[in-house]
């Protein structure tokens, strides 16, 4: 008697078809899904990116156009963002004339850091810098307003100092408004006919340390400070040195 092959084949057949579509569906799985991820990590980066650079301006509407009260809506997404009082904070700049310490100030910080990736976003005293967590570099995204002017007869040294301060630390994931106000600003201005030694340190925070950015800021076109010790820059021809403080308060993420 012999037997018909026919149903035999198509089982074979629907056998080859359904390993070649699992076979497919594994390879998406294997190589297509960590690019899908690592694409939507860079998607939220580059969104914080632009966000924490909006809340920098409005920092700077703040503290330079006598704006009392700004208010920013964001989503904060694949991470979070924490708020840091100045108080917390273990980075540190030290400002010194001479051989006599003026400042010895600590920013406090906006951080987010990223959940799907390495990716950590700092609003450090004016600036945005972005870094790899775990990595000793960084890039300054958008810088603060520090300037030196030798074009008139005072060679002057302007810093200005941005300092967040909270009633308790804060962080938030999803949507989030970031209200702040003007609390106070503290002017401090030093004259030496002649000039002066200037040297700003910056003492990095070990969990975040953005020493990389902040150097390459004081010894770019804006400051144009040399390098004379690990996180230490002088300019030795200042005539006039300003300093303001501008102290932030945020009220609530």
């Amino acid at each position: 008697m012999k037997m018909n092959e026919r149903a035999v084949s198509e089982a074979i057949g629907f056998i080859i078809i359904l390993g070649i579509v699992m076979s497919g569906i594994g390879l998406v799985t294997l190589y297509g899904y960590p690019v899908l991820v690592k694409e939507q990590s860079n998607t939220d980066v580059r969104n914080m990116e632009r966000a924490m650079i909006v809340i920098q301006n409005d920092m700077k509407s703040l503290c330079f156009k006598n704006v009392p009260y700004k208010e920013t809506t964001l989503q904060v997404s694949g991470g979070t963002l924490e708020v840091i009082n100045s108080s917390d904070s273990n980075s540190m700049f030290k400002i010194t004339t001479g051989n006599t310490l003026k400042v010895e100030f600590s920013p406090g910080a906006l951080t987010y850091r990223s959940d799907r990736g390495t990716e950590v976003i700092t609003l450090e005293n004016g600036a945005v810098i972005r870094r790899q967590e775990d990595a000793a570099g960084s890039a300054m995204l958008a810088e603060p307003r520090w300037f030196y002017d030798n074009k008139t007869s005072e060679r002057t040294f302007v810093i200005y100092l941005m300092n967040i301060t909270t009633d308790e630390r804060m962080a938030k994931s999803g949507m989030a408004t970031v209200r702040m106000s003007l609390e106070d600003v503290v002017t401090s201005v030093s004259s030496s006919p002649g000039g002066e030694e200037i040297t700003v340190t910056y003492v990095g925070d070990t969990n975040n340390d953005n020493s990389v950015a902040w150097g390459n800021y004081l010894t770019g076109t804006s400051v144009g400070m040399q390098k004379t010790a690990p996180n230490e820059y002088k300019r030795n021809d200042v005539d006039k040195l300003v300093i303001k403080e501008y102290r932030i308060r945020i009220h609530g993420i």
